[in-house]
């Protein structure tokens, strides 16, 4: 089981890099088919609403900054 406090909504992940939501899921599904974010990592929780895991969330975290 994975601990709760390790686990976010699409709205904290973009609140914490600092991005918009909208930005942020197209670049999850972008990393999601390159394979660099796997199922185990990020799934739907509703329309425009994801769940993701840490390693999710840093892997995110890297790609937003190389872009900076």
């Amino acid at each position: 089981m994975v601990d709760v406090k390790d686990v976010f909504i699409t709205k904290e992940v973009a609140d914490k890099l600092d991005v918009n939501s909208s930005y942020l899921i197209r670049l999850a599904k972008k990393l999601k088919g390159e394979g660099l974010i796997t199922d185990e990592d990020m799934r739907t929780a509703g329309i425009r609403n994801y769940i993701f895991n840490k390693r999710a969330v840093e892997v995110l975290g890297s790609k937003i900054q190389k872009n900076k």
